[in-house]
């Protein structure tokens, strides 16, 4: 509770600063947009999971330069998701236990070329239970290295509902 209090500090701190006394409307409309707004980045990564730097996917992957990276991700071969500072991150459950992209994963990347406006949708998907697949997730499903098959007919009937 203390850390919550010392944010809430910070943000009265802030708010002064930028000249805001508690006379220009709802206060507490503006504080839980703040807190929404703040708590975004922190609820992605929750649901995401871990995500890699370019320098990290070259570990991961034990080979390539930055530029063989981006390639990799203009063929559609990882997924990648923009950052506010202009990086890309990319998410950790894309990558088998020996650092390859999953298997299936180019094709179902494929899948979904054209039919979401932000990457986020994919990586969403890719850790959202799936009924075609046991209810497991497309990325669980695949590391354990059950057939691709279902898990891209998944992926393009939801690229299918997405398109509509």
């Amino acid at each position: 509770m203390a850390r919550l209090a010392t944010a809430a500090k910070s943000f009265e701190r802030t708010l002064s600063e930028l000249g805001i006394t508690g006379d220009e409307g709802d206060l507490s409309a503006l504080g839980r947009r703040a807190a929404l707004l703040a708590a975004s980045d922190l609820v992605w990564h929750k649901q995401l999971g871990p995500l890699y730097s370019s320098k990290q996917v070259r570990e991961v992957m034990g080979r390539g330069t930055r530029q063989s990276v981006s390639e990799l991700v203009k063929r559609r071969r990882l997924l990648a998701l923009p950052q506010e500072d202009g990086r890309l991150a990319f998410p950790a459950f894309q990558f088998g236990p020996g650092g390859r992209p999953l298997r299936g994963l180019e094709h179902i990347l494929e899948a979904f070329h054209g039919a979401t406006e932000t990457p986020y949708t994919v990586a969403s998907w890719f850790v959202t239970p799936e009924p075609l697949l046991e209810r497991k997730t497309p990325a669980e499903w695949l590391r354990r290295g059950r057939p691709e098959a279902p898990a891209l007919e998944a992926a393009r009937r939801y690229a299918a509902r997405l398109e509509h």
